[in-house]
């Protein structure tokens, strides 16, 4: 009887492992079809994100839901030792060595086993009754909570049962078994044995199912995840990826069909858990729009599947074909596959993004979801020519006057006229610092202030700059994340050569967008500068007495981050230290703040387009945000957002009431 059982087991676990092994075996053909991509840097940083993001489950549990999966992770590796010591003494007659039946080993997983029940009852529980925004009930949630809960009644029962027919209650070390035994102690011993033995196998078709379900469910992201979290993304996440534009021989730039993603953004679709942190987050999601990304890496996902033989056969085919007359026939199968936009994103989707990176920051598992959206972009403005209006406005502006605005390029230093604020050219790059004043502060009156007041506070401190005027070019990052790479490279080519010509080592700007692409994505065009945004220089020059807010601004202020000064670049302390430095100034925090922080509405080139018809105005939606403070100003360090937020007041009727100034603006009414 005991061969019979452990053949049995035997062959259905060889069958188990073969079906689990197959199907996981074709998801990574799938992956390798995609477009190469190296991440080799980073080594020790990357094995330090495993054991903080996946063994102790940070990033889970920066959100209370995520302490629920905590529990069902660590109760999985304890169940797992658990699992094994089950079979070694069901099947084999025998024990594990060192915990086996060790009295530490029996209580951590009864308790462990209860957390788990816990922790699904509460999943469950959420999805059914409570059905937060973020979760789908589907069937597949519930057959996995319905395995794992599965998993431990079956273990548990099977403990009490062994409990029963032996006779012998175990101590404080098994309470669950000890309780349960006692409940079927003086029953039949046949019927106890008979119920024993179909509980183990019970446990066991639960085990097996289980593992044939994890590489065909989202159950897959217990694999995905470890992968992705090792291969995720060191770079600054404001470095876009640059697009060879040399090669006269590539037709295609950018994404249209699912094999020209790279294997990484493929394996995001892998990782993901599907927990909606990044859908209750995203600004464009939240306004109504079409886009989620939650659902952006999920139709990925799902079209890889759909797809993914066709993929893999037209590769093989293509490489036994080789260079042979048959390689143009081969690789049909992979140039037929259906295009990404108009068959599993729609162009709303694809331009509703603002580039914020909430979705990013929120993500457990280290999803990169923007730079799929930008390929996209690149796809449809290089490749098919496709942009609206209003973004083909931009891009002609900045080709013939080098700003979105299509203002007389010769007229950008006319805001500093009277202030006898130098040019380069004037003292031959022979200053400490360049102020990139930047289109906004150039050309739009309300931001020209913005611009007046730092000059002021640069002097009044003693700091050696200097401006470009007109020999300013715009910084490209509008250009770059509205898909036009060819226009961004050759405004970022143009800047380079005029900051290398004047030996620029140092830059400031006020806004983010510049002080993003400068500090992070010029470097690959051969310039690297130290960039400070004005409000790191402004709080430095407080801290070192160069500047002393005295004057009192008595106003309530809720300071709004911009998110490429923000999220792109951890600048969150020092405009917020100005504003603490400020006599009168009262600082009241938002709800979104910080790390997670709301978009106004402008990034990613949205600034230069309308938004969606029927669907809410990111940037109302954040000015009631602000006014929910109870504020008397909205606080902003970025021109966009300057505009965003006026523009939100005098949607909400309290442009009147509700002010809203620039950091340095408020700084420099303090400072006599």
């Amino acid at each position: 009887m005991d061969w019979i059982r452990i053949l049995l087991f035997l062959a259905v676990a060889t069958a188990s492992v073969y079906l689990f092994w197959t199907a996981l075996y074709r998801k990574y053909q799938y992956l390798m079809v995609g477009e190469p991509e190296q991440r080799p840097e980073g080594r020790d940083e990357r094995i330090r994100s495993l054991f903080r993001d996946v063994l102790f489950q940070k990033k889970v549990m920066a959100e209370p839901a995520g302490i629920g999966h905590a529990f069902i992770f660590w109760g999985f590796i304890v169940l797992s030792f658990g699992t094994l010591e089950f079979i070694a003494d069901h099947i084999f007659g025998t024990h594990l060595l060192w915990i086996g039946t060790a009295d530490w080993f029996v209580f951590m997983h009864e308790l462990f086993s209860m957390f788990v029940l816990v922790a699904i009852a509460i999943a469950a529980g959420r999805r059914y009754f409570i059905k937060p925004m973020r979760l789908d009930e589907t069937a597949e949630a519930y057959i996995i909570l319905g395995l794992i809960g599965g998993l431990v009644i079956s273990d548990l029962l099977a403990a009490g049962l062994d409990v029963a027919l032996t006779g012998e209650v175990p101590g404080w070390e098994a309470p669950v078994a000890a309780g349960l035994g006692s409940l079927f102690i003086g029953g039949s011993e046949t019927v106890l044995t008979v119920a024993k033995e179909l509980w183990v196998w019970i446990h066991l078709g639960f085990l097996f199912a289980f593992l044939i379900f994890i590489p065909r469910s989202k159950h897959l992201h217990m694999i995905g995840a470890v992968f992705n979290t090792y291969f995720r993304r060191l770079n600054p996440p404001g470095r876009m990826r640059t697009l060879d534009l040399s090669d006269e021989s590539v037709e295609e730039f950018g994404v249209g069909r699912i094999d020209q993603f790279t294997w990484k953004q493929l394996l995001d679709g892998y990782a993901c858990t599907e927990c909606g942190r990044c859908h209750v987050n995203c600004p464009a999601t939240l306004s109504g729009k079409p886009l989620s990304p939650k659902y952006l890496i999920l139709k990925m996902r799902d079209h890889l599947t759909e797809v993914g033989d066709q993929m893999l056969n037209g590769k093989l085919a293509t490489a036994a074909a080789g260079a042979g007359a048959n390689a143009e026939v081969a690789a049909t199968s992979v140039q037929e596959l259906p295009m990404l936009i108009g068959n599993v994103y729609s162009e709303d989707e694809i331009w509703a993004c603002t580039t914020c990176r909430a979705c990013e920051e929120a993500c457990p598992v280290y999803n990169e979801h923007v730079d799929k959206i930008m390929d996209l972009r690149r796809y449809m403005v290089l490749t098919e020519g496709k942009a609206s209006a209003e973004v083909n406005r931009a891009f002609q502006n900045l080709e013939r006057q080098s700003n979105e605005w299509g203002q007389n390029r010769n007229t950008r230093a006319d805001w500093a006229k009277d202030l006898n604020v130098r040019t380069m050219a004037e003292v031959n790059g022979e200053v400490e610092y360049l102020f990139y004043v930047g289109s906004a502060a150039s050309f739009d009156p309300r931001n020209q202030k913005i611009a007046v007041a730092f000059v002021n506070l640069l002097n009044k401190a003693g700091v050696d700059f200097a401006i470009l005027g007109k020999e300013e070019e715009s910084d490209g990052d509008s250009a770059r994340r509205l898909g036009n790479e060819f226009l961004y490279q050759s405004l970022a080519e143009a800047n380079v050569e005029i900051f290398k010509e004047y030996n620029v080592k140092k830059i400031l700007t006020t806004d983010p967008h510049a002080y993003n692409t400068f500090k992070n994505e010029y470097p690959e065009f051969g310039f690297a500068a130290e960039v400070l945004h004005a409000s790191e220089l402004l709080a430095k020059l407080i801290d070192e007495g160069k500047l002393v807010p005295t004057k009192e601004v008595n106003e309530v202020i809720t300071y709004h981050d911009s998110c490429y000064l923000g999220r792109y670049n951890g600048v969150y302390d020092a405009p917020r230290y100005i504003l603490e430095k400020i006599p009168g100034i009262k600082l009241m925090e938002m709800e979104r703040s910080r790390e997670r922080g709301m978009c106004c509405g402008a990034g990613g080139g949205s600034f230069w387009k309308e938004e969606l018809a029927g669907t809410d105005r990111i940037n109302v939606l954040r000015t009631e945000q602000a006014l929910e403070t109870g504020c008397s100003a909205i606080g902003t360090a970025c021109p966009y957002c300057m505009t965003m937020m006026i523009d939100g007041t005098k949607a909400k009727g309290v442009e009147e009431q509700i002010n809203t100034y620039d950091v340095v603006e408020l700084l420099n009414m303090s400072v006599a």
